[in-house]
């Protein structure tokens, strides 16, 4: 396809638990990884505890547009930086919004080349960018499936436009776009948390945990805090793959 032109899991209230046992013998969800602004596509705490017990596989997409080092990366993550298009998207007339349209398609020929995917993990830009990929294609075309089945949002910000060195301005009328199962995750400490619980009040508040963690704009990789992020994704896996079951078996009844 190409384009043209509130359950909150916070430290300390639930108590991951080991899930090895389900998710030994199960399907792993199959997660097209999108990176932040300026990182890298081998940028996630999460790979190694989710991958242990078959959660999840990742497909790593890297950014073809040279970039600085986003916030909170310079010092932290080693270069070189990537993203999908040029951020922050302006005010001006002369942003079009073409860039973004290229980044989305970007996604979706990954998909047809790599996919299908169940979900899309997206830090940061990258989530900002999956939720893009959500939104723009339910308002276009409404009739039309998601590209995926769920999402993980990590410090990720909505659509959004700003000035220089000014807060990100959120676009309007994103609200009931955003229908698939959602895990989304804040930093505690992160300056851009008002915008990842923004983001979290566009998603279905039935089927999207809100998930805060004790550090910035980053991802963790300290034990406790990916524990927690883990068994988010966990649940997530869980609730997709008896999702697929009601599903199958409802194809077998008909």
């Amino acid at each position: 396809m190409k384009f043209e032109t509130q359950i909150h899991l916070k430290l300390g209230t639930e108590t991951p638990t080991d899930d090895f046992a389900f998710h030994s013998h199960k399907m792993p969800l199959r997660l097209l990884c999108v990176h932040g602004w300026g990182t890298s596509e081998k940028v996630s705490g999460l790979i190694g505890d989710l991958q242990r017990d078959n959660t999840v596989t990742f497909h790593f997409l890297e950014g073809e547009v040279d970039s600085d080092a986003g916030p909170g990366i310079a010092g932290y993550y080693d270069g070189p930086y990537y993203s999908y298009c040029r951020i922050p998207r302006a005010f001006s007339a002369e942003d079009d919004g073409s860039e973004i349209l290229e980044a989305y398609n970007l996604l979706y020929e990954t998909n047809a080349l790599h996919g299908p995917f169940d979900g899309v993990l997206g830090f940061s830009h990258g989530g900002t960018l999956a939720a893009g990929l959500l939104i723009h294609p339910a308002k276009m075309l409404p009739q039309e499936p998601p590209l995926v089945r769920c999402a993980i949002f990590v410090n990720s910000l909505p659509p959004f436009r700003m000035h220089p060195g000014e807060y990100p301005v959120v676009d309007k009328g994103l609200e009931g776009y955003i229908k698939i199962p959602c895990v989304n995750v804040a930093g505690a400490k992160d300056p851009l948390f008002p915008c990842s619980l923004a983001l979290h009040r566009i998603c279905d508040p039935q089927s999207s945990p809100f998930v805060v963690h004790e550090k910035g704009h980053d991802i963790p990789t300290d034990r406790k805090n990916v524990a927690i992020l883990a068994h988010a994704v966990r649940r997530l896996s869980m609730k997709m793959s008896g999702m697929c079951r009601c599903h199958c078996r409802n194809g077998l009844d008909q």
